[in-house]
C-alpha cells in the first residue's frame, strides 16, 4: 500500500475506510505500508499492532499558509500536473518505493489516493491497483462553482484542467481500480481503460456506532467531518449562513453542533452566532451524534460516498441531507433519509422532522436496516481482496 500518511487515528472517513480494508487484506496475505510519516509514530505501531508492516518517508512541507505554500501555489502553473499531485510527490518516497519492490518482489502496489498514481508510472515488473476515494476532478468542479472571489475562481479553473487531465491518464498506468459508488465506477470506466473497476462501497463498524441511551436534545441537529477538508468547510459554511436563519426562524430553540478536527478560524468564528456549537477536534463523535436528535449533511462539494451518513444510520439517527452529500448510498428519500438541495428545502426537511418523532424513527429504524444490509466492514473487505487476487491472476 502506498498513501500520504499511516490511517491513524481513525478521525477521517478516508483513514477509516482504509485501516479497515487494509486490515482485512491481513487475514489473506502478508500486507506492508509505505507512507509519508516518522518510524515509531503512534500512526507506525498501530499499524504494526494490527498486522501490517509500516515504512516510514520524511514529509514533505505541505503547509496551506505562508509565503513558501503561496510560491509553491504559482510555480505549479508551470507544471503539467495538479497541485494536488506536485505537493506530494518526492525522489525519497520513489526511491523508497522501489527499493522495496526490488527487495521483496510484491505481487501488487495498491495506490491509496489517485494523486499518489504518478510514483506507479516508473514501475517495472509488479502490478497495480489505484483505490478512487473521489472523482478529484469533480471536486475542483464543484470548487469552480462554488466560488465567488475572481482570482481564485481562475486558479481553481487552472487546477480543474490539470486534474481533470491526470485523471484521463493515470488509471492506464494501473492494472485496476477500485471506486466507492457504481456512478464513479463507471465514470472511471469511460476513461477508456482496459481493465475493469470494481466497486468497494464505504462502510461502517456495527459494533462501533451502535444505537446507545443518551439524553436527546429535540432541538439539536449535529453535522460531524474534517473540518481542514474544504468540502465540509464549504457545507457548515453554508448551513449557518443560508440555512440555518430559515430553521431558526420558526424554532428558535434549534441548535446546531459542528463537529471535527482541525476548525480553521472562519469556522471557529461560527460560534460567535446564537445557536451555534464549534468543537473542535473530539476523540469519540458518538455522544454528539447520540444526543442530537437529527443528523444533517449539507454538502454542496464532494465525491465518493460518505461514511459520516452510514455512521448516523448505524447510530439509528434520522438524517438529512443534500443529494450530494448521500452520493452513492443506497438511500431512498423519505424511507431512510430525507434530501433538500436548496436552502428552502434543507430548512423545511429539517422542520418537518423535527416537528414528528414519528418521522424521526422510521428514518432510523430503515436507515440502521440499510447499513445491517450492505455496509458491513467484514464483507466489503472479502469483496476487495477478491478483486485485487483477480488482478493479480490477471483475471
Amino acid at each position: 500500500m502506498i498513501d500520504e500518511e499511516f490511517p491513524f487515528p481513525l478521525n477521517t472517513g478516508k483513514r477509516i475506510r482504509t485501516f479497515n480494508l487494509t486490515k482485512g487484506l491481513t487475514l489473506f496475505h502478508d500486507v506492508s505500508y509505505l507512507a509519508y510519516g516518522e518510524p515509531d509514530s503512534p500512526g507506525y505501531d498501530f499499524l504494526k499492532d494490527n498486522g501490517i508492516s509500516p515504512y516510514a518517508v520524511d514529509s514533505p512541507d505541505r503547509r496551506q499558509t505562508g509565503i513558501r505554500f503561496y510560491l509553491r501555489l504559482l510555480l505549479n502553473l508551470t507544471s503539467p500536473y495538479p497541485y494536488i499531485v506536485t505537493s506530494h510527490h518526492t525522489e525519497a518516497f520513489q526511491s523508497r518505493l522501489k527499493q522495496l519492490i526490488d527487495r521483496q518482489k510484491f505481487d501488487l502496489v495498491v495506490c491509496e489516493w489517485t494523486p499518489y498514481a504518478l510514483f506507479l508510472r516508473e514501475l517495472r515488473g509488479v502490478k497495480s491497483v489505484i483505490v478512487a476515494h473521489n472523482i478529484e476532478s469533480a471536486i475542483w468542479k464543484r470548487y469552480e462553482e462554488n466560488e465567488k472571489n475572481p482570482f481564485k475562481k481562475w486558479y481553481i479553473l487552472v487546477q480543474k484542467a490539470k486534474v481533470e487531465k491526470f485523471e484521463r491518464n493515470c488509471f492506464r498506468w494501473a492494472n485496476g481500480a477500485t471506486a466507492v459508488s457504481e456512478p464513479e465506477a463507471e465514470q472511471i470506466q469511460r476513461f477508456g481503460l482496459p481493465h475493469s473497476v470494481e466497486v468497494i462501497e464505504n462502510g461502517v463498524d456495527l459494533n462501533y456506532f451502535t444505537p446507545c441511551e443518551a439524553k436527546i436534545d429535540p432541538n439539536m441537529l449535529v453535522f460531524t467531518g474534517s473540518m481542514d477538508w474544504r468540502p465540509n468547510q464549504d457545507a457548515a459554511l453554508h448551513f449557518v449562513h443560508a440555512i440555518f436563519p430559515l430553521i431558526h426562524r420558526k424554532n428558535p430553540q434549534a441548535t446546531v453542533t459542528l463537529v471535527g478536527r482541525k476548525p480553521p478560524k472562519k469556522i471557529a468564528e461560527l460560534e460567535n452566532i446564537e445557536g451555534v456549537t464549534v468543537t473542535g477536534t473530539v476523540d469519540d463523535v458518538r455522544p454528539y451524534i447520540a444526543q442530537a436528535a437529527l443528523y444533517i449533511v449539507p454538502l454542496r462539494i464532494g465525491g465518493g460516498s460518505r461514511l459520516k451518513i452510514l455512521e448516523a444510520m448505524a447510530m439509528k439517527k434520522g438524517v438529512v441531507s443534500t443529494s450530494i452529500g448521500a452520493e452513492g448510498l443506497r438511500v431512498t428519500n423519505g424511507e431512510n433519509i430525507l434530501l433538500g438541495d436548496n436552502p428552502e428545502e434543507f430548512a423545511e426537511k429539517v422542520l418537518t422532522c423535527l416537528g414528528d418523532q414519528t418521522l424521526r424513527t422510521q428514518l432510523a429504524e430503515q436507515g440502521r436496516k440499510l447499513v445491517e444490509q450492505h455496509y458491513g466492514w467484514e464483507g466489503l473487505s472479502k469483496r476487495y481482496n477478491n478483486y485485487l487476487v483477480s488482478v493479480v491472476e490477471g483475471r
